[in-house]
């Protein structure tokens, strides 16, 4: 349980700047699963299954404010027709598809920090700029 104790420290410490909150659901010898509340009002649903250090299963689930997915992305071996199996992602909705080179949560935070720090069009903006 040490090494998943040291895991979930590391992720308090990397992304402090991005996550308000997190959330622990379950903490095994082997096994985490967090939910981090970001800054932006989102949630990524971590799980993550470790074989000693290394990662053997994961999970990570982006959703919006509304708990609508945005982004998720796994490893479960059932999408064998993917160039990246197992390693898949689900965009919008869960059977919206695609490969994924993302296989670890910092990846996965990498495209979550930089979506975050996008600027948005504001309904203001959209209707100065139809």
């Amino acid at each position: 349980m040490i090494f998943i104790d040291e895991r979930v420290r590391q992720i308090e410490q990397q992304y402090a700047h991005l996550v308000q909150d997190v959330l622990v659901l379950r903490l095994t010898d082997e096994t985490l699963k967090l939910v981090l509340v970001l800054n932006d009002g989102t949630t990524l649903r971590v799980a993550e299954r470790w074989r000693g250090s290394t990662l053997a299963r994961y999970s990570y689930y982006w959703l919006d404010a509304g708990d609508r997915l945005k982004i998720g992305w796994d490893n479960s071996p059932h999408h064998t027709q993917l160039e990246s199996f197992p390693h898949h992602k689900h965009v919008g909705e869960r059977m919206n598809l695609a490969v994924s080179s993302e296989m670890s949560l910092e990846d996965v935070m990498a495209v979550v920090e930089q979506e975050m720090a996008e600027p948005r069009m504001t309904q203001i903006d959209a209707e100065k700029n139809p």
